[in-house]
């Protein structure tokens, strides 16, 4: 093998399969990148065996050839280097790329790793959709030993896309207006989400989400990307979206709030009740927020527009403060007792919603 890249797309496409390729003590090999020139140019493909990535680059190869190897030495050392271009070969059981030689990986079957024909969801653009998967996914629990919520479910509708995430104490909804071109339900694991945003966060071309029984694929130029699904039933977040009702609504300037909460979470992250916990009491046109911890404590006064009578509620301060990181206009909570859920949204924005189940606090 052997052939002539350019530098800085070659620190590009390694650095794509940083976020994929993981330790296999099993299947050794499956920890390497296979890197395959042919006279159509170089492919690179990785894989986790649950995750896999497809990359194509047309160069002029001066010699055919396949190697495996880790990627991660070899990034850091062309990082290094000072050439536009690098020379890339591989003899004798060794990649050499400039002055350095890097063993590959040998003695086992790398996974046949083949382009599936996708039935196409959406096209969209990927800074945009990563944009969306930014502002959906950090309520989804972060915890893999409950997959059937450690993800994103994405809901394709004829003329919107709805992204849902939560961790059991929290639901969010998001709806953007997009024709699909297909009706699916979903479940994207997290670990597929977070290398989705990684790969995808400064590509403002055009990506096509799509299908095959329940791989998810996402293709765009000269890329293959697929993932396995999460099959297991998701809950039933459109019931409480519908049934959601609420007697009280409280207004904030989204800055004000932000800031005040930012505040409390100082001394509520270390809360002897719970993590994050704090009071919040709504009178009047005043809210006031208190948190303890045993070695602190804090009070944060927050001006409000309130319709319905004064009630207090515990909540967790860090939950709120998530969603408001994600909006920029006042803040709606809306509420009915200190023992039932709260809906949380930006102010006549009803395509951003955020449910939130309150906690059990001693005043």
């Amino acid at each position: 093998m052997k052939f002539s890249i350019e530098r800085e797309k070659l620190i590009s496409v390694l650095s794509e399969y940083t976020n994929i390729l993981k330790d296999n003590p099993i299947k050794p090999i499956v920890s390497g990148l296979k890197i395959s020139a042919t006279q159509d140019g170089v492919v690179f493909v990785g894989t986790n065996l649950e995750i896999e990535h497809i990359r194509k680059i047309k160069i002029d190869v001066e010699e055919e050839g396949e190697v495996i190897i880790k990627p991660f030495l070899l990034l850091e050392y062309i990082k290094l280097l000072d050439e536009e271009r690098v020379d890339f070969s591989s003899a004798n059981g060794f990649v050499t790329v400039h002055q350095a030689e890097f063993s590959v990986l040998e003695g086992g079957a790398y996974p046949n790793i083949i382009e599936l024909e996708p039935q196409n969801l959406l096209s969209i653009s990927g800074s945009h959709f990563v944009k969306l998967l930014d502002k959906s996914k950090f309520a989804a629990t972060q915890s893999q030993e409950n997959i059937q919520i450690n993800c994103v479910r994405a809901v394709f509708k004829k003329d919107e896309l709805n992204l849902v995430s939560t961790d059991s104490y929290r639901l969010l909804f998001l709806r953007e207006k997009i024709e699909c071109l297909d009706t699916r339900e979903i479940s994207i694991p997290m670990e597929t989400v977070n290398t989705l945003c990684k790969l995808l966060k400064d590509y403002d071309r055009e990506i096509t989400l799509g299908y095959n029984n329940d791989t998810l694929i996402v293709t765009w130029e000269n890329s293959y990307f697929s993932s396995k699904t999460i099959g297991l039933q998701y809950p039933d977040f459109k019931t409480i979206l519908r049934i959601s009702a609420f007697e009280k609504k409280m207004e904030f300037n989204r800055d004000e709030l932000r800031s005040a909460l930012k505040r409390v979470i100082t001394v509520a992250k270390t809360s002897l009740d719970a993590k994050f916990g704090a009071i919040f009491n709504f009178t009047g046109k005043t809210m006031v927020i208190n948190a303890f911890s045993g070695r602190a404590k804090i009070n944060q006064k927050v001006n409000m527009l309130k319709d319905g009578d004064d009630f207090k509620a515990s909540l967790n301060c860090k939950f709120l403060a998530e969603y408001i990181d994600n909006v920029s206009n006042n803040i709606i909570i809306g509420g009915n007792n200190a023992s039932s859920m709260f809906e949380i949204k930006e102010i006549d924005n009803d395509d951003y919603i955020y449910i939130l189940m309150p906690l059990a606090l001693r005043d």
